[in-house]
């Protein structure tokens, strides 16, 4: 018995209509970031993570006196290395926009 043959037995007391997935063509609008809105997220982004960086280096001081769990700090770090990921991602935008 075949896993249609069991779930039409299963289910003989409802009545199912099953219809075709029809496709639907979404078109994906692509933003246009101009160099100006880059450059200035972008510094604000390097301007975030300077605040970041500062909080890592309190709560480092905060872990060796035990004020801190191990998570909290590889949270800063993580939080970190996603803002750096960021900047990294508009810088590489912005060198392919250029041309």
């Amino acid at each position: 018995m075949s896993n249609v043959d069991k779930f039409l037995q299963l289910f003989s007391d409802f009545e199912m209509v099953v219809e075709p997935r029809r496709e639907q063509k979404i078109e994906k609008k692509k933003t246009a970031i101009t160099v100006k809105q880059s450059g200035k997220s972008c510094s604000e982004l390097r301007k975030a993570l300077k605040r970041l960086t500062s909080e890592y280096k309190r709560a480092q001081k905060s872990f060796k006196h035990n004020k801190i769990s191990r998570q909290d700090l590889f949270d800063f770090e993580w939080r970190i290395f996603e803002m750096q990921e960021q900047i990294r991602a508009i810088e590489e935008d912005g060198e392919t926009n250029e041309y």
